[in-house]
């Protein structure tokens, strides 16, 4: 598996440079459609990769627990890198929730700033969470699927919600906008680790859980979330 792992970053380092490089003479005057397009071919290659080089495969469950209308949040717990692409070969043009640093890397940065998304300054306070709860808004009411992490950052298979805390944007969310809110569990960080160079070939599970309650309160609200995400992602990777 090392020359495998080895082939594989060298491959998504050098497909991360040229997509925003082939795409750029027609994205540069175009608006975000365009730079979807793109996002969905980058995440359709490196998951056709990920599976014939480094053998590791997916499976998606709880798709019945999907709205069948209308906008609504994917809170998905994050592992790896994984999770960051696969949502475009699911929904059509998912809006991803990212951190602001990331636009500052070259080539990558360039085309997430096209692409749609919502950038989060995580030092910005109430006015980060004002603009999070106002570009989330205008998604939904565009009847689009947007993806937030609500830990906010990668987190180690099995960590507890105590030590990777839910943040206060899905919240926010939550208690301003009352939308449908969907868990998304899954076992990534088993076979491509953020701490680790090698991937372990497998099936990675993904599996969205039924829409959160829209009445209950705050407290309850991220109870409910956390408690959900850690039980069956725990639960998946018992499996493995």
């Amino acid at each position: 598996m090392l020359l495998r792992s080895i082939l594989f970053e060298i491959f998504i380092a050098i497909w991360g440079i040229a997509i925003p490089i082939l795409y750029s003479i027609v994205f540069i005057g175009a608006g975000s459609k365009m730079a979807d397009k793109g996002a969905l071919m980058w995440s359709k290659l490196v998951v056709l990769v990920l599976k014939y080089l480094c053998g590791i495969d997916y499976e998606v469950r709880g798709q019945e627990n999907l709205p069948k209308e209308g906008g609504f949040i994917i809170a998905c717990q994050h592992q790896s890198a994984w999770e960051t692409m696969i949502m475009h070969l699911i929904f059509n043009r998912p809006v991803y929730a990212y951190k602001k640093e990331l636009l500052k890397i070259p080539f990558y940065g360039w085309f997430l700033k096209k692409m749609s998304g919502i950038a989060i300054d995580r030092k910005g306070g109430a006015k980060a969470l004002k603009s999070l709860i106002k570009n989330s808004e205008e998604y939904l009411n565009n009847n689009r699927q947007i993806i937030l992490f609500p830990q906010g950052t990668r987190v180690p298979v099995g960590a507890s919600a105590e030590e990777y805390p839910y943040q206060a944007g899905i919240t926010a969310i939550y208690s301003k906008l009352k939308c449908k809110i969907v868990p998304a569990a899954l076992n990534s960080g088993h076979f491509w680790n953020k701490n680790k160079f090698f991937k372990r070939k497998g099936k990675i599970v993904l599996e969205f859980l039924p829409v959160i309650d829209q009445k209950i309160g705050r407290k309850d609200f991220i109870s409910e979330l956390s408690s959900r995400i850690n039980e069956k992602s725990q639960e998946l990777s018992k499996d493995i």
